[in-house]
């Protein structure tokens, strides 16, 4: 009876060993995370972006627990900016954090002139176009006449995407959209794209062309169905 009951007694002492433990553990975490020692009084804002102001994530989290800080604490200020894609975030000692301000790729920029005054802008890779007056290196769309068929951007993000994969420079494509065909210029290459359809294969196929360096003068793309292009041989 005496061996059972010391089994007992040490299994007793384990349990509240382990309970105590945990409760400290506990305690001391919620003085930390409330502690003024540990309270956000630096935030540095890191971004090549000037569509933001730094004072919009700087009061989000600024005398806060460094702890309690985290992806939640700006998911609702993501989703209000459209061409942001994410916040990186670097705790720097007790009390100052670094956050990394990562928007959506630029994918290309539209000069529209179907209006009487020509509206600029730049697509995003999140599909988002926003109106610039700025200058990037980009590929350039120049649109002189209507309409503009369903999914268009989806075409032009489609298009530099694949570009890109044949490790082609983007920025030094001029596309011209008349309404009915689509044309591009690339260095002294002349490219007729047909209608705005199905351009990541044609682009595919633009890229195999180029890489073999098969071709100059101007490329016409024949059949939407089968890609098929012709183009002055060098």
């Amino acid at each position: 009876m005496e061996t059972n009951f010391n089994k007992k007694d040490a299994v007793s002492l384990k349990s509240f060993l382990i309970f105590t433990f945990f409760l400290l553990s506990a305690l001391n975490f919620g003085f930390y995370s409330n502690s003024a020692y540990f309270r956000v009084t630096q935030v540095n804002v890191v971004s090549d972006s000037e569509l933001y102001k730094e004072t919009e994530f700087i009061n989000l989290i600024l005398g806060q627990s460094i702890w309690r800080v985290n992806d939640n604490t700006f998911s609702d200020k993501v989703l209000e900016l459209p061409t942001l894609q994410d916040i990186n975030i670097k705790r720097e000692g007790s009390n100052e954090i670094t956050l990394e301000l990562i928007e959506y790729e630029k994918i290309i920029s539209i000069t529209d002139f179907r209006s009487s005054i020509p509206r600029k802008s730049i697509l995003y890779k999140n599909m988002f176009e926003m109106e610039s007056e700025k200058t990037f290196n980009l590929a350039t769309l120049t649109i002189t006449n209507g309409p503009v068929p369903t999914g268009f951007n989806g075409e032009l993000l489609s298009l530099i995407m694949t570009l890109r994969n044949y490790e082609l420079d983007a920025s030094k494509f001029n596309f011209v959209y008349d309404g009915k065909t689509f044309y591009g210029k690339y260095h002294d290459l002349d490219i007729d794209f047909g209608a705005p359809s199905d351009l990541g294969s044609k682009s595919a196929a633009l890229g195999y062309l180029l890489l073999r360096s098969e071709c100059e003068g101007e490329i016409r793309f024949i059949s939407n169905e089968d890609t098929i292009a012709t183009c002055s041989k060098i």
